[in-house]
């Protein structure tokens, strides 16, 4: 996903097709969601946005290399990239969901609402100021590090 949109955004800048870095972005999250693994669809599907973002901002600035105003350049180029690219962002980002979710996303979502649960800050504790059971604490302070207990 990031390398397509980022051949996009050098295509785009350099021969001025506009809709490149769009089109090659919704396309990378078509193989993206279809590649990925069943165990990492989750991070697949909160990827296209923070990808999306990030190839505009290198491409905004890069851009921008040689202006009399380096930064309202490179402000003035990420807004009017990420206005006019928004639908192949959307465009995009729901196909990733529309693809993930009979791959196998609702299962990741209950295992890791599992094991928040699992991690609940008061579960084991004897009350709300924060003592525990013994067995609870994974380290054990009286044994020596490399040394056995039959030594």
């Amino acid at each position: 996903m990031l390398s397509a949109t980022l051949v996009g955004a050098i295509g785009g800048g350099l021969f001025g097709l506009h809709s490149a870095q769009g089109f090659l972005f919704v396309l990378g999250c078509l193989l993206a969601v279809l590649a990925t693994r069943r165990t990492d669809l989750l991070t697949l599907v909160v990827s296209p946005p923070l990808i999306f973002f990030g190839v505009s901002l290198l491409s905004a600035v890069v851009g921008s290399f040689g202006e009399r105003s380096f930064l309202v350049s490179v402000l003035l180029t990420l807004v009017t990239t990420l206005t006019s690219g928004m639908p192949w962002l959307f465009a995009g980002a729901v196909l990733v969901v529309v693809i993930a979710v009979p791959r196998g996303l609702p299962a990741n979502l209950r295992e890791l609402s599992a094991g928040i649960a699992a991690d609940h800050p008061f579960r084991g504790r004897t009350s709300l100021l924060g003592r525990k059971d013994e067995d609870d604490d994974p380290v054990r302070w009286d044994e020596t590090p490399g040394r056995h207990a039959a030594d």
